[in-house]
């Protein structure tokens, strides 16, 4: 009997062996991201002491005071499950922590895919290590993908971890941190495994929508506050679907060139992209500072438009079931997904 339980403890040893052997790009990647994040939550402080703390900075404290509120508002008005996350603050002192990175071929909308066990595969790669972002993606661009490299402002480990209010979230306002928080409590509710464009475009939705309704709860339909990001939104609107439709247009083309050599390929998509660029600027947005210069230090491609897509190319889909099905209730709308993909 020893000596079999022994056999099946060598096998079981031997096969961690293998996978291992198989699987150490992925172990020293999920390492170094576990490193980051446990950094994170480490230094992360309780809401109140930071609010007590003289050194955090006055112009952030009266956003930060509305984490508990905003979450209410999430669970009880919205219909979004319970959290235990937001109720610490890490201090980011002003910089940036974290990294995406998304490579495209250069002639086609196919991302490189990078799969993870449980939560399935996803069109981008972080880093809570700059340099390796950045080595990523110069190695990708010298073997002739299209690149995409950001910060983030925050993001979910889907309830594997208490989440903490990242000092960078408070900068923007109520409205930016009610819709981040509400966009990653949707994350917590309704998640589906290997459905990432999904999964960003309903919580990017949702998290629009509730920060309106929060905004509007508090401070009332007619505050300074809720009109501007009335504003803000609207602009972003007519931004998305500029940018949407200009991407399945390129999309288009792409497959009419796809015969082509590359060298072809390689002018007409940047006429294309030319063209993108040039006619921004003339969308009628209600406030003409918004997205004022927004091409003027980067140049779209297909990373960047694959990104756009992942979060944003299904809003008019959602914004027509709401309104159109649902009488316009968002809590209903979150209801209809969590009957059959609640987390």
């Amino acid at each position: 009997m020893k000596i079999r339980v022994k056999r099946i403890f060598l096998g079981l040893l031997g096969l961690l062996i293998v996978v291992m052997a198989f699987n150490y790009k992925l172990i020293g990647y999920g390492l170094g991201q576990a490193q980051g994040q446990f950094k994170v939550m480490w230094n992360a402080r309780p809401i109140a002491e930071v609010l007590s703390d003289p050194q955090f900075p006055d112009s952030l404290k009266a956003t930060l005071s509305m984490v508990e509120e905003i979450k209410q508002f999430a669970i009880d008005t919205l219909g979004l499950k319970s959290s235990k996350n937001y109720t610490t603050v890490y201090d980011q002192q002003g910089k940036e922590i974290l990294w995406v990175v998304t490579v495209c071929d250069p002639y086609k909308f196919e991302p490189l895919m990078w799969s993870f066990p449980i939560i399935g595969s996803f069109t981008y790669k972080g880093f809570f290590d700059y340099q390796k972002a950045v080595d990523l993606a110069k190695s990708m661009k010298e073997k002739g993908y299209d690149i995409s490299m950001r910060s983030v402002s925050g993001w979910s480990t889907l309830g594997w971890f208490r989440d903490p209010i990242l000092s960078n979230m408070l900068a923007d306002g109520p409205g930016d941190l009610s819709n981040t928080i509400i966009h990653e409590l949707t994350h917590g509710t309704i998640f589906i495994p290997d459905s990432m464009t999904f999964n960003e475009n309903l919580a990017t939705f949702i998290g629009n929508r509730g920060a309106l309704e929060f905004l509007k709860s508090k401070y009332g339909a007619d505050s300074e506050e809720y009109r501007n990001h009335v504003v803000l939104k609207k602009d972003a609107k007519i931004f998305t679907q500029y940018i949407v439709q200009a991407a399945k247009q390129l999309d288009s083309l792409y497959q009419d060139i796809s015969g082509e050599s590359d060298s072809l390929k390689h002018i007409r998509k940047t006429v294309f992209i030319d063209e993108i660029m040039a006619n921004k600027d003339t969308l009628s947005f209600l406030d003409t500072l918004h997205y004022k210069g927004y091409f003027e230090n980067y140049r779209p491609n297909n990373a960047y438009f694959i990104s756009f897509l992942n979060y944003r190319e299904r809003q008019d889909d959602f914004e027509s079931l709401l309104v159109d099905s649902l009488d316009n209730q968002l809590m209903e709308f979150i209801n209809y997904w969590k009957r059959n993909y609640e987390k």
